[in-house]
């Protein structure tokens, strides 16, 4: 089981840096189609959201700067453990904090597309399981 932690930290680095790259570049209304479109053909669903604004727009290219940042964090971790293995519980507190964002955003104003649910899903779930893997390396003194 050691150090599976990295290989996910590894997986999201990436992955947050594309997605917070891509909102940047490309606007949140295209990326999120993307993603629920995509969503929709997997899934059988017909659900699509309204037209996105450009005040949100606005507010999530700039919060994709932040969650590209995020992302490259996370790569660093997972390529150099032995200096950084100390953020994984940090990193993880922010993506787990973002989950819960999702839920509060769900109960204040609605329910989002399904892709965004399983976003939040993801967003919940993956932190306990990330921190419990390298706490149990920490313990074992794998820590890289």
């Amino acid at each position: 089981m050691g150090m599976i932690w990295r290989v996910l930290m590894g997986l999201l680095g990436p992955t947050a840096v594309a997605i917070g790259l891509s909102i940047l570049l490309a606007g949140a209304q295209t990326v999120g189609s993307l993603g629920e479109s995509a969503f929709n053909v997997l899934s059988g669903s017909t659900t699509a959201s309204p037209p996105w604004p450009p005040t949100m727009d606005s507010e999530l290219r700039f919060y994709a700067a932040l969650f590209l940042g995020f992302g490259v964090l996370c790569g660093r971790t997972a390529l150099n453990p032995a200096r950084h293995a100390g953020d994984v519980p940090w990193l993880m507190l922010v993506f787990f904090i973002g989950g819960l964002g999702r839920a509060l955003s769900w109960l204040s104003v609605g329910p989002p597309h399904p892709f965004f649910l399983s976003l939040m899903t993801m967003e919940l779930a993956l932190p306990p399981v990330v921190i419990l893997l390298w706490s149990m390396d920490r313990r074992r003194g794998l820590d890289g």
